[in-house]
């Protein structure tokens, strides 16, 4: 009952009637914080069981690993954080559902077909994420992490990261998941892109481009090295080099002959990849761009990223405008 009255709620907001095949916005967060209170007194172990007891009730598999020793550590460290984020945890649960609502209006207009296919749940993540698809108890569902919302997405960044999120559920039902680094290059620059664009006068750190530092000022400091480090890395399918670009991995460094220069700024694949959105709607409307597969996508993107080179007067390889795309270890939006 609570389920849907949130959904019809929501609907009302953005000025819709529900239609009949509705999608529904749920918050567990409120139940982690009832836990955490309910066992303050009790030994760790047993705050866990509790935990798990709580969540095995209220929803089957939302809290799942197949290394249960691994969950249990990652429940025991969410408990024992929590006082400490607690005031920005409220935060984000209080103003969730209206920024989650105001994001959904404004993304409907660039993309007025829009309907997530899939529930949204805001949850304690243990830590794991501030925002993707994953599934659960075999359902594909959006999953929000208060936790980890609470350090980088709290304040005015909530609306457009929300935006940014959605933004990878619209994509993917045209552009699937493909092990090359330029394919990550496309679904991060589009999708900060897209906040960009309904977010008038975004900041960096609305955009996200200030974590764990700031990612523009960093990389436009090292352009040219970035720029022909991600033209030669374009077809990667190196883990730890898609790693290196976009979720906080090693830094990769690039060379001088045998001299180790700078390594790159953490994550400056965004910013690449929003320079190479930015070139690429020039030509083409943002929902033209949305509705491109992987083939189509692929030289849009290369040259996209070859014009900046060019504009930067690089003498750096170009990447190709065809070659393989495989979809052997699909991600997570």
């Amino acid at each position: 009952m609570r389920s849907a009255m949130l959904c019809l709620s929501f609907m009302l907001l953005l000025g819709h009637r529900p239609p009949k095949e509705s999608w529904s916005y749920r918050s567990f967060t409120s139940d982690f914080e009832r836990v955490a209170d309910s066992t303050s007194g009790l030994p760790m172990a047993e705050r866990v069981k509790v935990f798990r007891s709580t969540f095995d009730k209220l929803y089957p598999g939302l809290y799942a690993d197949v290394d249960q020793s691994r969950l249990d550590r990652r429940i025991e460290q969410a408990l024992t954080e929590f006082p400490s984020i607690r005031s920005k945890y409220d935060q984000v649960e209080h103003n969730f559902p209206e920024a989650l609502a105001s994001a959904m209006k404004e993304f409907l207009g660039p993309f007025p077909d829009f309907t997530p296919a899939m529930p949204i749940y805001l949850i304690h993540s243990l830590g794991t994420r501030d925002g993707g698809t994953d599934w659960v108890a075999g359902r594909m569902v959006m999953l929000f992490g208060a936790d980890e919302i609470a350090q980088f997405h709290w304040d005015e960044s909530l609306q457009p990261f929300i935006v940014h999120e959605l933004f990878h559920v619209e994509h993917i039902r045209h552009f699937a998941d493909c092990d090359q680094l330029w394919c990550s290059l496309w679904q991060e620059g589009l999708a900060t892109y897209t906040a960009s664009v309904l977010t008038p006068n975004a900041s960096d750190h609305q955009l996200i481009l200030d974590v764990p530092h700031p990612i523009r000022e960093d990389t436009d400091s090292h352009w040219p090295d970035a720029v022909c480090w991600t033209a030669e890395h374009f077809d990667s399918t190196n883990q730890s080099e898609v790693s290196a670009a976009f979720t906080g991995g090693p830094k990769p460094s690039t060379f001088s002959g045998d001299r180790r220069l700078t390594p790159l700024p953490s994550r400056f694949g965004y910013y690449i990849g929003l320079r190479v959105a930015t070139q690429a709607v020039t030509t083409r409307s943002l929902s033209e761009l949305n509705r491109l597969d992987d083939q189509s996508a692929r030289p849009i993107v290369a040259g996209a990223l070859s014009e900046l080179m060019q504009a930067s007067h690089l003498s750096c390889p170009q990447p190709a405008k065809q070659g393989s795309i495989t979809h052997h270890a699909p991600r997570s939006p």
